[in-house]
């Protein structure tokens, strides 16, 4: 009976300028906007860390109906944690909860630079809340990895619709290159999945015969790449993504699912 109770207060909502107490809620690392959601916290080097969040219990103003807050992101050094590495804020913001509630979604990225030591560092954002003069934060902890063969930046929606141009995106860095042509050779193998089955035809991607033009690896190693999809039906599908650098001998796989939602679930008949 109280879950009920709790889930009815929940859907009822706050109307403005009722708020309870400001809560930072259901923070979510993910890959990039609507992303799906990414497991663990180690990053490489030249990776972005992307995060979703909610504030709840803001405090509108009775006469113009907007909330007024400022949020500040920090990215500190766990061996020197007095000192940030930067700060970004504060970043003041007005809005209006135009469907009720107290409610507001954000989300803050943090990009790791491509020579940012191994180590343990902390994401911090703060929330100030100029109306009700409230101060809240979450902290979120990660670990910055050595130099490695793998995946960075990846963007990769979790939902879609059928019609859809559906596109997710990526990049592989330090990979092994040949000592006269400063190529790379990697395979990169793209397979759909549906029920554990592939749903369509894997597709490679062959380096250095598929290297976007104006790559220089001797001065950055790093390659974008990235997959468009036409989305033809609905149903449930997880992307696995396998990079091999041939030369080096490694591999590494990105995993993450997509859901096509048929409108007609949704929207009604």
């Amino acid at each position: 009976m109280k879950r009920c109770i709790a889930v009815l207060a929940l859907s009822l909502g706050l109307l403005p300028g009722t708020a309870g107490a400001l809560e930072l809620k259901n923070v979510r690392p993910s890959y990039g906007p609507l992303g799906a959601e990414r497991k663990g916290s180690k990053l490489l080097p030249g990776d972005v860390m992307f995060m979703t969040y909610e504030i709840d219990g803001l405090k509108f103003d009775d006469k113009t109906g907007k909330s007024k807050f400022e949020t500040t992101l920090e990215f500190i050094d766990d061996a020197k944690p007095k000192e940030p590495l930067f700060v970004n804020g504060p970043v003041a913001t007005e809005i209006t909860a135009q469907l009720g509630g107290t409610r507001i979604p954000g989300d803050v990225h943090v990009i790791i630079g491509p020579n940012r030591l191994p180590g343990k560092y902390t994401i911090k954002l703060t929330v100030a809340d100029k109306i009700a003069k409230e101060t809240k934060s979450f902290t979120y902890p990660v670990e910055v990895v050595a130099k490695e063969f793998g995946f960075v930046g990846v963007n990769a929606p979790t939902v879609g619709f059928p019609g859809q141009h559906y596109m997710t995106s990526f990049g592989l860095v330090n990979m092994d290159l040949d000592k006269k042509s400063n190529k790379p050779n990697v395979e990169v193998v793209i397979k759909i999945l549906e029920n554990g089955k592939p749903a369509t035809t894997p597709v490679s991607i062959l380096l250095p015969r598929d290297l976007p033009d104006g790559i220089d690896l001797v001065k950055a190693n790093f390659v974008p790449l990235n997959y468009p999809l036409y989305l033809n039906r609905s149903g449930n599908f997880t992307f696995e993504i396998t990079a091999t650098d041939k030369s080096a001998g490694k591999s590494a796989t990105l995993r993450f699912p997509l859901t096509v939602i048929d409108l007609g679930s949704v929207a009604g008949k």
